[in-house]
């Protein structure tokens, strides 16, 4: 079975999600680590799991659902799946500083 390590990564990116009753909410997020299947943003605000996500690349809107949320000292960290692993998603979409796990 093929594994695709996740990379770490530094960028801002745009994510828009809608709340348990119905609101729609959005936030300026930092992509932490990305993947081809998702990733991880840090977040000011909390997002439910299970919720659909867009992911604004700048060039595309990419559609996810999150995975994980937890609190951390500096917001919410969350975990996220893109849907349907989007063509639009990782390796397409680069986030400006990128660092492989393995290079450590």
């Amino acid at each position: 079975m093929d594994t695709v390590e996740r990379q770490f990564c530094l960028d801002m990116i745009k994510v828009s999600w809608l709340t348990t009753d119905g609101g729609k909410k959005s936030d300026c997020a930092i992509i932490l680590e990305i993947e081809p299947s998702g990733g991880l943003v840090q977040t000011n605000a909390p997002i439910s799991v299970e919720s659909g996500i867009t992911l604004d690349t700048g060039t595309h809107l990419v559609q996810g659902h999150v995975t994980n949320c937890e609190e951390d000292a500096y917001g919410y960290v969350v975990n996220f799946m893109v849907d349907d692993r989007a063509t639009e998603w990782f390796p397409e979409y680069v986030p400006e500083f990128l660092h492989s796990a393995s290079g450590c």
